[in-house]
């Protein structure tokens, strides 16, 4: 039992590497044609996760491991939810403030990455880890440092947007995560369900992008 979880968690960390490195290459692969600036820069990581996203869905339908994105009942609460997050993302001032790229910008933080990352962690991750352990709170535990960690991956790219202290960014971005996975992973284990995180993900980057 002790050789089965440690194959699946080195399988699953051999994944999420895999991925960080095919968004690097298709970030690399777009900067072929475009000039690298702040904001190509995030619309390449942005162009790279939809089709990671894709791909992605692909690959855990062909494993047969489910995402458990929906809830048994879209109810009350999460129809009101959904209402609450869409009309905070319309809302959202530098919608009107900072014009076009503000727009896609927020669209890439609170849609694109949230989606992309629950998918992995609250989705996938979460219902592999289901599989090897016997009580949720330990999965819930395993994915967050997981995510945490997962953000070593942005290295290259907050070295691009940082022009001191890349440590000490580092340090942050993985700290943010594992706060992020605490909260998120909470809610994923109250709901049962990838959406309500994906939910929340998303209107946390609305405040914290």
């Amino acid at each position: 039992m002790k050789n089965s979880k440690v194959k699946t968690l080195s399988h699953m960390i051999s994944m999420l590497i895999v991925i960080q490195i095919l968004l690097f290459c298709i970030e690399r692969f777009i900067f072929i044609f475009v000039r690298r600036t702040n904001f190509s820069d995030h619309i390449a990581s942005m162009i790279g996760m939809i089709v990671l996203t894709i791909l992605f869905i692909i690959f855990a339908r062909k494993k047969k491991v489910s995402l458990s994105v929906f809830p048994g009942h879209f109810g009350k609460f999460y129809i009101i939810g959904t209402s609450a997050a869409v009309i905070l993302f319309v809302a959202t001032p530098s919608n009107y403030l900072d014009g076009f790229q503000a727009i896609i910008l927020l669209f890439y933080s609170s849609v694109v990455t949230p989606i992309f990352e629950e998918l992995i962690f609250r989705g996938y991750i979460w219902n592999k880890l289901n599989t090897i352990f016997d009580k949720e709170w330990i999965t819930y535990v395993v994915s967050t440092v997981l995510f945490g960690l997962w953000h070593l991956g942005y290295i290259e790219a907050v070295a691009f947007r940082t022009e001191t202290g890349l440590a000490a960014a580092m340090l942050w971005k993985v700290i943010t995560g594992l706060c992020f996975g605490v909260v998120l992973g909470a809610v994923r284990l109250k709901t049962k369900n990838s959406y309500s995180a994906m939910l929340l993900h998303g209107v946390m980057n609305i405040f914290g992008r």
